[in-house]
């Protein structure tokens, strides 16, 4: 059977261009770094990436909330801490106050330092984080705690729906924030059925009375008691801030292991591996080059040459 010139060519012509294929395929192999650029290249590797690529892209979401809700935390755990000096500085003065040696006068210093520290307090309780008020429950762009005619006043929202959660993992969530109102205007029984900040206020208003009154002295004591045992509750919070801080580095070190394990498995999935792409590459244009020299010797044949 014969076979034509034109046939013959077109399939060298066929072969060159299969070999340029492989060639660019490789380059671009190299280039890019990637073996898998287009879903048609291969399909099952391809549909394998997107599936790491969408838990990759859930990781770094459990990553961002963890670092957010991690930062909340510590900036809960400031403000109770600040919150515990503050009534430190008010046993002090209490103790103080208590001085019989004092007259009335001289209290007028102690009642202007317990305004301080109630104005002071509110400031704490009205901590934001990230533009964000952190004892206000869910209504987070309300400021919480007001002080109006002597009294403190909460207007964030309350226990039922003041719950600020977090998912750290799938399936996971964390309630990362302290409901003001639940916190510190709630009545603690150990306390004489007051709350943190009726407390606070009490203090400022026994400090105040003359020392003449029958009472002042078993009110102050009272109070100190009652200082104890609300540094006690507001310690019990900074305990389990602290306890949750300590929960969510975990999980942001057991999320980062993940993501490096998932990086490592798109890697295997979709990237080229360089060295043997190069040497193939190598290989390859000996072969296009071969091709070439062979096919320029053919297509220089011609009618004389079949003659002789």
């Amino acid at each position: 059977m014969r076979v034509s010139t034109n046939h013959l060519l077109n399939n060298m012509m066929k072969g060159v261009g299969n070999q340029l294929s492989q060639l660019n395929e490789l380059s671009q192999d190299i280039a890019t770094g990637k073996r898998v650029r287009k879903p048609s290249e291969d399909p099952v590797a391809a549909s394998r990436g997107l599936a790491l690529r969408a838990l990759k892209s859930g990781l770094e979401q459990h990553k961002m909330n963890v670092a957010d809700g991690r930062d909340w935390l510590l900036a809960t755990e400031t403000s109770l801490m600040n919150l515990n000096d503050l009534f430190e500085q008010a046993n002090v003065l209490v103790l103080d106050a208590a001085n019989q040696t004092r007259s009335d006068k001289d209290k007028e210093s102690f009642v202007q330092e317990l305004d301080r520290i109630i104005e002071e307090a509110i400031a704490v309780l009205n901590t934001k984080h990230d533009d964000r008020y952190i004892f206000s429950g869910l209504a987070t762009t309300t400021q919480p705690f007001v002080l109006e005619n002597g009294e403190i006043v909460y207007y964030g929202a309350d226990d039922t729906d003041g719950r600020k959660e977090i998912e750290v993992e799938p399936g996971m969530t964390m309630q990362i924030n302290i409901n003001g109102k639940l916190a510190f205007m709630t009545d603690l029984e150990e306390a004489g059925n007051r709350s943190v900040l009726r407390t606070l206020l009490d203090i400022r208003e026994h400090v105040a009375e003359s020392y003449l009154s029958p009472t002042f002295h078993d009110d102050l004591a009272e109070d100190i008691d009652a200082i104890a045992i609300v540094q006690d509750h507001i310690l019990n919070h900074v305990t389990g801030v602290g306890a949750k801080v300590r929960n969510l580095q975990r999980v942001s070190a057991k999320l980062t292991q993940n993501e490096v394990e998932i990086e490592s498995l798109l890697s295997k999935t979709l990237d080229a591996d360089i060295a043997k792409a190069v040497v193939e590459l190598q290989l390859q244009k000996t072969v296009y080059m071969a091709i070439l020299y062979s096919t320029s010797d053919i297509m220089k044949t011609s009618l004389l040459d079949y003659l002789r």
